[in-house]
């Protein structure tokens, strides 16, 4: 398929999430007093995970997300007397610092941007976001980023796709592809809104989901079998 356009999700796709994530919960945790383990890391990405899935299906706006998903790891820890909102403005501002990204990132970006036009598509935080993508090696090869928070809908919402459309149209769904790690935030998005979509999937993880990609890639170079 001859591709024109290419949406790439941000983090667990082209930005190594899990870096920047672990570095500001470690960071966090000792501006507060609070010891941190890997067990308490995995601990919160298991809550925040949740809570970014209660977000994609609206069923919590982006402040309860942000918010919720401390105080929800207080309480499992027994930890009192924090308030989970400062913690949170602290957090994001230690993650809005990792700019890391996936191995190939900027190869991939480099290559495919010579012949198509790549855009980021992304539900995250948008200051943390738009200073992590200002910071990175990949910023000359990417022509739009989308932020939900600064959009007013998130992946997968239809009408989150109709506004990326609209500011880099004239676009024809066929010369289109999402690219991301989640099915159902990407993957499912660019299904339902009639769009090939590549599943970046490194850990070899077994889709129980029923979303099903147009294709399926381990690492980013891959993307280059396809395209």
């Amino acid at each position: 398929m001859a591709y024109s356009t290419i949406l790439f999700d941000a983090d667990g796709t082209l930005f190594d999430y899990d870096r920047a994530e672990e570095f500001a919960l470690a960071s966090s945790f000792r501006k507060y007093g609070i010891q941190f383990s890997q067990e308490r890391n995995s601990l919160y990405r298991e809550i925040n995970d949740g809570k970014w899935k209660q977000f994609e299906a609206g069923v919590i706006s982006k402040d309860e997300l942000q918010t919720s998903r401390f105080a929800g790891l207080f309480a499992a820890l027994g930890i009192a007397n924090i308030d989970a909102a400062r913690f949170n403005k602290d957090y994001l501002g230690y993650l809005a610092c990792g700019s890391e990204l996936i191995d190939g990132a900027v190869e991939v970006c480099r290559s495919l941007s010579a012949t198509m036009r790549l855009a980021i598509i992304t539900n995250g935080i948008a200051t943390v976001q738009l200073s992590r993508f200002s910071k990175s090696e990949i910023k000359d090869y990417i022509s739009y980023m989308f932020v939900s928070e600064e959009i007013g809908y998130a992946k997968p919402d239809a009408r989150y796709f109709d506004f990326v459309f609209d500011r880099m149209g004239p676009l024809g769904k066929p010369g289109v592809l999402v690219v991301g790690d989640s099915l159902t935030s990407d993957i499912q998005g660019g299904v339902n809104y009639g769009l090939d979509t590549c599943y970046y999937n490194p850990r070899k993880l077994e889709n129980l989901s029923g979303i099903k990609p147009t294709f399926e890639i381990g690492s980013l170079a891959e993307i280059f079998d396809w395209i």
